[in-house]
């Protein structure tokens, strides 16, 4: 096939109509709820650990040069809450969006992967910090450790031969635990390793594409691939990421959706996976008997309702 010919479905993709998130704005939240996670769209998740939030691979931002957005983000700037701590897994254009970052409150810390550091510079931020591998840090009542993952680095495609700047994290506050991939294939030792530093993992955020046909490949995993990944580190409950936001014209907007539903029907995970729709919030009740919900309710905004930015 020409290289030509490779960009067509690109091209093709850029005139389709966008599919709107489920939700326009914040869904309501349960704040008695020790924990709870808006799936903005793509790899940012607005997560509120107790009265604490973070967001990660903040990305509000619509084309990337030629690659369309299949499906907006479901919350705009103007709309997210103060957070303590802004999770960066990797440098590329879809994760690492300079303009979403300059929006965000300047109070909120940054950070990023170790070896990240050129690309992180003239952003508001004040207190903009790169991990290490297994590297610990305290923000807020926040405990955020860098995680290995399997990924690439760089920015540009040829700076990936050198920069080699890509992590996951976990969170952890008031005795909960939340791992986030960022973006990452399918590495059984890393994540049993990840399990085994953090043996109670409440929630994992976990990306299941882009693929083309049944096989993954080393830095992305397919939907069966991250159950494999969910399994291995031990969590609870998983949300899928890093779909239906770009990359539709790789095996269509609808395979990713579909192909977890199969693999999860095979596992018998259909009460420990939550594939959600863009905009929609999912919520950890108190109690082990009272399993997740899922909401699309729009918030209701409190008169007095303040953000610290």
């Amino acid at each position: 096939m020409p290289r030509w010919a490779a960009l067509l479905p690109i091209l093709f993709c850029a005139c389709a109509i966008p599919r709107p998130p489920a939700l326009m704005g914040l869904p309501k939240d349960d704040r008695d709820a020790p924990l709870s996670a808006v799936w903005i769209g793509h790899a940012t998740v607005l997560l509120r650990i107790g009265d604490q939030r973070v967001l990660t691979d903040p990305n509000l931002s619509g084309l990337l040069y030629i690659v369309p957005r299949d499906t907006p983000a479901s919350v705009p700037a103007n709309e997210i809450p103060f957070v303590q701590a802004v999770l960066i897994s990797h440098m590329h254009f879809d994760h690492f969006d300079r303009p979403t970052l300059r929006s965000l409150s300047p109070n909120s810390a940054l950070f990023y992967p170790a070896g990240g550091e050129p690309y992180a510079g003239s952003l508001p931020q004040g207190r903009r910090e790169a991990l290490a591998p297994w590297q610990t840090v305290q923000v807020g009542k926040l405990t955020i450790t860098a995680v290995p993952v399997q990924h690439f680095g760089g920015r540009y495609g040829i700076d990936s031969l050198w920069n080699h700047a890509y992590t996951g994290y976990v969170i952890e506050y008031d005795g909960l635990t939340v791992f986030f991939a960022g973006d990452t294939g399918n590495a059984p030792a890393l994540f049993r390793e990840v399990g085994e530093r953090f043996p109670r993992i409440d929630l994992a955020l976990i990306p299941i594409a882009p693929y083309i046909g049944e096989t993954g490949n080393r830095v992305h995993a397919n939907p069966a691939e991250a159950l494999e990944i969910f399994a291995a580190v031990g969590a609870r409950y998983m949300i899928p990421i890093h779909y239906e936001g770009y990359y539709g014209f790789w095996a269509g907007y609808d395979t990713p959706r579909q192909d977890l539903e199969a693999a999860v029907a095979k596992t018998g995970l259909g009460e420990r996976v939550f594939a959600l729709r863009p905009g929609e919030r999912w919520i950890l009740a108190r109690g082990q008997e009272a399993g997740p919900i899922v909401t699309r309710e729009p918030r209701r905004p409190r008169a007095t309702e303040s953000a610290t930015r």
